[in-house]
């Protein structure tokens, strides 16, 4: 498992979806890093501290703009029969599902991650990062990894939409519209009073603020508690498909 994951993530930094993927990360990320400096969402010194938060506000929207990428990725592995090649060299089903899906989860994650560093990084160079007193490395922290699960539960929709339709348009056109629904409905939920607090999108905003310990453990329990129920659902789906 360890060498296919290897190989897999490989094949997948030398494409050039994930390339482009990359490049449009750091170019969109550096021009909304300075883009945010006129939005100032939580009354922060100007600097790199200030964009990345705003830049991880922004992240449902990001999502949606990434989403298309990883979907391409997943349906075209069923699409140029990559993952049937794989299977016939003697490989179990689930060890080339869940090598497909860690990969993918990764390198959309890293290519989120990047996103948002890329514009903080550019704006800390000319104003420096310029955190509030308050903050240190473990709140950082507390973000940062209840955001890579937030984001690893969201991404793994697309992995599920891969493994039902096996088809590289459906899967884009099926992701890119559910989570354009999910961030239509952020923004219509707060006028209309709709339940909110606990949706994965919204909650990529609430532990901006909300970082405490016990937020911390709810939220990266919930990220992982959907994570790992859409992962093993698209694994039963991927073991029980024929394989064309």
């Amino acid at each position: 498992m360890k060498k296919l994951l290897k190989m897999e993530i490989y094949e997948a930094t030398h494409n050039n979806i994930y390339l482009l993927m990359i490049g449009i990360a750091i170019v969109y990320g550096v021009y909304s890093g300075y883009g945010d400096l006129e939005e100032n969402f939580y009354n922060l010194s100007l600097g790199g501290y200030e964009v990345l938060l705003a830049m991880l506000h922004d992240a449902p929207g990001t999502c949606m703009l990434i989403s298309a990428f990883p979907a391409l990725l997943i349906g075209k592995s069923f699409s140029n029969r990559t993952l049937i090649t794989k299977v016939a060299s003697g490989n179990s089903r689930g060890i080339v599902f869940f090598t497909k899906a860690v990969s993918i989860l990764i390198i959309t994650t890293v290519s989120m991650l990047i996103y948002s560093f890329s514009g903080a990084f550019a704006v800390t160079i000319k104003y420096g990062f310029n955190a509030p007193s308050g903050v240190n490395v473990i709140t950082l922290m507390k973000i940062l990894i209840c955001t890579i699960l937030l984001y690893l539960a969201i991404f793994s929709v697309i992995i599920l939409f891969g493994v039902i339709f096996r088809d590289n348009l459906k899967t884009i056109i099926v992701s890119v519209i559910t989570i354009l629904m999910n961030a239509i409905y952020l923004f219509v939920a707060r006028s209309m009073n709709l339940p909110l607090y606990r949706h994965p999108m919204n909650l990529l905003r609430v532990i901006l603020n909300n970082n405490s310990t016990f937020e911390f453990i709810s939220f990266s329990l919930e990220g992982i508690i959907l994570l790992g129920f859409i992962i093993m659902l698209s694994y039963n789906i991927f073991c029980k498909c024929e394989l064309k």
